[in-house]
């Protein structure tokens, strides 16, 4: 049975072998035994977005389902040899095309019951001829958006295991170096005792150090908030960022410790000529150790990025001053504070996102002190304070 609407309309937009992956356009599949209803659907959904794809059989769309991905099915129920229905329920038993939406379209069923089986058979929707080209086209349009957004997806989760592959890539590549120098190690020492323990000692920490990164790494992941992939993306891969800063600086120094006035001068390189005038730091000479570095650098990251967006840097005439101290007392105290001044005025927060918990809560429980962050109207202010020996290096055995 033929459409109410027939228009003539040029059909080398179905023609196989296209590509598939244009940024925006997608794959439609039209099947009808009779050319001119395909034509009619062609006619209908002719869009820049679209690339409608058409079948005159199941054998035909079966091939086109093997050569392309599709937004969206759109099946007449009643063509010779196999029904809609039956053509259906081989593209759902196919892991591949199992998830595709089906419309399906028909002339000659509107009791309950067909509708009822059309649905069973995995439509997604069940329109009666003469269609509504206007309904058609919308009911088109949101399973294409659709299409879209889930292909969107699947490039950021693409592109974050790419990230994540490559970084214990790094891991990997920093334990074979490890292991290499153990072994140097061993061949070059004669003392039998001291020297296997030395080794035993730098296997357990190497072990350690990969599996506490890898951890925060994991942390950044789940915990940073974002309102799309692309933002994901961009956030996570700031995090990480500050990570590697850590990473090359320990590399340099050989995993033993990093002198404070680096460590911080690394993480605000960045700023550039803004560096000792609007930027000073100061304190006696501490050499951080690897584990408490992470933690600091990843804090100084945090506090640079909100700076330049909300708070010093944000204007021409903030100043930042960040100085740490050693109090020697019974127990000596580490202690460093970061103080915002003559930026614009502060606000407190409406929520506590990823960075709060960073600068806060993490390095609390890094180096078990206790961080205190001030929304003071003059300028942000943060403090931590800890036990000196959370901070140094551990002395070699």
């Amino acid at each position: 049975m033929s459409f109410s609407i027939v228009q003539a309309h040029d059909d080398s937009a179905g023609r196989l072998g296209e590509d598939d992956r244009g940024d925006s356009i997608v794959n439609v599949l039209i099947v009808d035994d009779e050319p001119k209803n395909l034509t009619v659907l062609e006619t209908v959904l002719e869009s820049p977005r679209y690339r409608v794809i058409r079948a005159e059989s199941a054998d035909m769309a079966l091939l086109a389902l093997l050569k392309h991905d599709f937004a969206v099915l759109i099946l007449d129920v009643r063509m010779p040899g196999i029904t809609g229905f039956e053509l259906a329920q081989m593209i759902k038993e196919r892991k591949k095309t199992a998830e595709v939406p089906i419309i399906f379209l028909t002339a000659y069923y509107n009791e309950d019951q067909h509708v009822i089986e059309g649905y069973d058979s995995g439509a997604v929707d069940y329109l009666l001829k003469p269609i509504n080209p206007s309904i058609l086209r919308s009911k088109v349009s949101v399973l294409a958006e659709l299409f879209l957004k889930q292909r969107q997806l699947e490039d950021a989760n693409r592109a974050l295991s790419a990230e994540v592959a490559e970084r214990r890539l790094v891991q990997r590549k920093l334990s074979e170096l490890n292991d290499t120098l153990e072994q140097r190690v061993l061949d070059r020492t004669e003392a039998h005792q001291q020297a296997e323990e030395q080794i035993r000692l730098l296997m357990t920490e190497v072990n350690h150090r990969s599996k506490n990164l890898l951890s925060v790494v994991t942390a950044i992941a789940q915990q940073t908030a974002a309102s799309s992939p692309r933002e994901f993306v961009k956030k996570f891969s700031s995090r990480v960022q500050a990570l590697a800063v850590n990473h090359d600086l320990l590399v340099k120094s050989q995993w033993r410790s990093i002198d404070a006035s680096e460590l911080i001068g690394g993480q605000l390189a960045h700023f550039g000529d803004l560096l000792g005038k609007r930027i000073v730091f100061r304190g006696p000479t501490v050499r951080i150790s690897a584990a408490a570095a992470q933690s600091i650098g990843l804090v100084v990251h945090e506090l640079s990025t909100n700076t330049v967006k909300y708070g010093a840097l944000s204007g021409e005439e903030g100043r930042i001053e960040i100085v740490w101290e050693i109090d020697s007392c019974a127990e000596p105290v580490f202690s460093i504070c970061w103080t915002e001044r003559d930026g614009p005025p502060v606000v407190s927060p409406g929520h506590r996102g990823f960075g709060t918990t960073v600068v806060t809560r993490m390095v609390e429980m890094s180096l078990d002190g206790e961080a205190l962050l001030d929304y003071s109207p003059t300028g942000l202010i943060w403090r931590l304070i800890c036990p000196l020996k959370n901070v140094l290096e551990r002395s070699p055995i």
